[in-house]
């Protein structure tokens, strides 16, 4: 017994060096997971704790080695350092998930710089709310400081074979929590498909941790996003066929005539054949492939019942239904009452929140996980933005915005989505408060347009910004006397308060052009970029005088859709639709030339199914809701689901999502629609 025991303490003292910190580590970064776990999602799942685990053994292993692989005196600081740096991204992500209801993304670090200068004192008051949880993710490092020389023992060399040891150790570890991740296949958004196939960073997070989500939205920004479309080789399916269309394949012995639009459909002419007969690239192959299976949407009795009419479409800053009152906002209460009426309209939240819900409104495309869609889409050619195709219906065309000119790098998407941007700093003097005067904006720009001969006018709110407290917004400041005596909290009436600027703006609005005699000739369109995340979900839950179904029902909204000569009418319309609808919606609306099956949104007037997706991948379709953290799908109809069928519809959403991301990545519009030369970098 007392061989074994010499034998077993000189196996851990050879080990220790690489052993000890790697321990310490591993209960550092793993408690820390938990904890953010518990903090954002309030629950555990056995699934969560145990891959959580599984995936942080080989991080914490690596760590261990490269701490142990040095001098003691090295390892001693390496231990520490490394211990902050994994407990700074983790608790980052917390306090991050809990301001925005999003996890930070990689690309976003590299544009912090920029959101430092415009809300670094809004981050530094939640980091100081935030106290509790920073202070238990500050604990490891004080920890990993005090006992340093415990951890790190004199005098030990691990030695090259021990190191690789190690290492190889890790990767199996890696190796094998990957194997069980391909083996959990169960469900229809199982475990593997999350981690193998979908971008959802929500979901990767509660079930792998976040150093795993890190590990992946790498791989989605190397690689890209793997749809789930059949392979390129195959034939199209006969039944996703646009109707009355006969499927074709590319045969080099015949001459093809030039494709033409297909009559009553939404399309343009592209010939797929051709595009599939010269492409090497498999997943442009599969891209083509996919979209010339779409089914075109076919017009309706609703094509081109505005074509002619001016348009001003607002994207109003964290605008939502519960704001609105008949006597605190009469002016949006009435148009948002008459008009077209929307019964189910959502606004989902994307990762990267206003960005995000404007590229998804004016595009009627997913933003890709983890970077910025509409920055990045400024190099792209957008043939289907609305401010392009009313410039080639002769329309003067501006977008407006109310804070900095380039936030988001707006003063290069806007322009390329053929608007003339006018912002803070660009064209646009108003009183530099925060956040800035939606009313102050409408009364500057409106008479910079309104004697145009026809004009398409984009604008992008600010007023209704967190965060809602009377000492960090001047617009609920502002109107304080006006919520003052409603029965909430104060930050829900803050938030009602700041809302109150959007209302003035409106007012003022429906004012200038009733005034210049352009009221019934122009339409005006206002949604949401998102829901106000600024409130926590208790007090929305306070707001809305019940509580609130975070997953679905949070998000539910309100669609203006207005003409002055449909006033006093109400043209309701029971479709489940989203703000990713809304662009092709208006372009059928206006008569406007573009192709439905390379738009991922759909025109709620149309025939077409509803469907609504949420980043996490839930979805409200025709045939019930699914909620993808719980993986189940309710029917409407109370019938026990196909769950072949359910896969299905996953499988779709995850197509929308990835090949959203392929027109974005490929410049797609560009190369499937013979768009211009793409113009060289300065």
């Amino acid at each position: 017994m007392k061989n074994r025991d010499s034998s077993l303490s000189v196996l851990w003292t050879k080990h220790a060096v690489l052993a000890a910190p790697s321990l310490f580590l591993l209960g550092a970064i793993y408690c820390e997971e938990l904890f953010l776990k518990l903090y954002c999602f309030r629950s555990l799942t056995v699934e969560g704790v145990v891959f959580t685990l599984l995936f942080t053994l080989p991080v914490a292993l690596l760590l261990g080695l490269l701490c142990g692989s040095v001098s003691h005196r090295a390892g001693r600081l390496l231990l520490p350092a490394c211990t902050a740096l994994v407990s700074l991204w983790i608790g980052t992500q917390l306090v991050y998930f809990h301001m925005f209801k999003a996890f930070l993304s990689i690309f976003s670090l590299t544009k912090m710089a920029m959101v430092a200068q415009s809300f670094g004192e809004t981050a530094v008051g939640n980091v100081l709310a935030s106290w509790f949880p920073i202070t238990v993710m500050a604990a490891p490092t004080v920890l990993a400081w005090v006992f340093r020389a415990a951890i790190i023992p004199d005098g030990h060399d691990a030695g090259r074979s021990l190191r690789l040891r190690w290492a190889v150790m890790a990767a199996a570890i890696q190796l094998t929590a990957m194997g069980l991740v391909l083996l959990c296949g169960g469900g229809v958004l199982s475990l593997r498909y999350i981690y193998y196939r979908a971008a959802t960073p929500e979901l990767e997070v509660q079930n792998f941790g976040v150093c795993t989500q890190t590990q992946l939205e790498v791989c989605r920004l190397l690689f890209g996003i793997k749809p789930d479309s059949p392979d390129a080789s195959e034939e199209p399916a006969p039944d996703m066929a646009p109707p009355d269309l006969e499927p074709s394949r590319p045969d080099a012995s015949i001459v093809r005539p030039a494709p033409e639009p297909i009559p009553g459909y939404h399309t343009l002419p592209i010939d797929f054949d051709t595009l599939l007969e010269h492409e090497e690239d498999e997943g442009l192959k599969n891209a083509h492939l996919w979209f010339s299976q779409r089914p075109p949407t076919p017009e309706n009795l609703w094509t081109g019942y505005f074509e002619g009419k001016n348009l001003i479409w607002i994207v109003a800053e964290g605008f939502s239904t519960l704001a609105m009152d008949p006597d605190r906002t009469p002016a949006l209460w009435k148009l948002s009452h008459q008009g077209f009426v929307f019964d189910h309209f959502y606004t989902p939240l994307w990762g990267l929140s206003t960005s995000d819900g404007e590229y998804v409104t004016t595009t009627g495309l997913i933003p890709k996980s983890g970077v910025w869609s509409y920055s990045l889409s400024s190099e792209n050619y957008m043939p289907f933005a609305l401010g392009s195709q009313f410039r080639k219906e002769g329309y003067s065309t501006f977008a407006f915005h109310n804070y900095l000119y380039n936030y988001y790098d707006r003063d290069k998407s806007h322009p390329n989505m053929g608007y003339d941007y006018y912002a803070l700093g660009q064209g646009l003097e108003l009183e530099e408060t925060w956040p800035l005067s939606d009313l102050e904006m409408m009364e500057k720009i409106v008479p910079m347009f309104v004697s145009e001969d026809k004009f398409s006018v984009y604008c992008l709110t600010v007023s209704g910004h967190l965060t809602y407290t009377l000492d960090t917004n001047a617009m609920s400041l502002r109107h304080w006397d006006a919520v003052a005596d409603l029965p909430y909290s104060e930050e829900v009436r803050c938030y009602l308060a700041c809302q109150m600027e959007l209302e003035l703006a409106m007012e003022s609005l429906l004012n200038q052009l009733e005034a210049a005699g352009r009221l019934d000739d122009t339409v005006i369109v206002l949604s949401a970029d998102h829901y106000p995340y600024g409130l926590s979900d208790e007090q929305y839950s306070e707001l809305a005088g019940h509580q609130v179904d975070p997953v679905f029902e949070l998000f539910q909204n309100t669609l203006i859709l207005w003409s002055g000569d449909m006033e006093g009418t109400a043209v309701h319309v029971d479709k489940y639709c989203s703000s990713l609808d809304v662009m092709p919606t208006l372009s059928n609306l206006f008569g406007l030339d573009y192709d439905s099956r390379l738009i991922i949104g759909s025109d709620i007037l149309s025939a077409e199914d509803p469907l609504v997706i949420f980043a996490n991948y839930s979805f409200i379709n025709g045939e019930g809701y699914y909620n993808s953290v719980l993986d189940q799908f309710t029917r409407w109809d109370g019938a026990a689901p196909d769950l072949e069928e359910v896969a299905g519809m996953v499988a779709d959403v995850q197509n929308r999502v990835a090949y959203s991301a392929t027109i974005l990545d490929t410049d797609y519009y560009r190369l499937v629609l013979n768009g211009p030369p793409k113009a060289p970098k300065a």
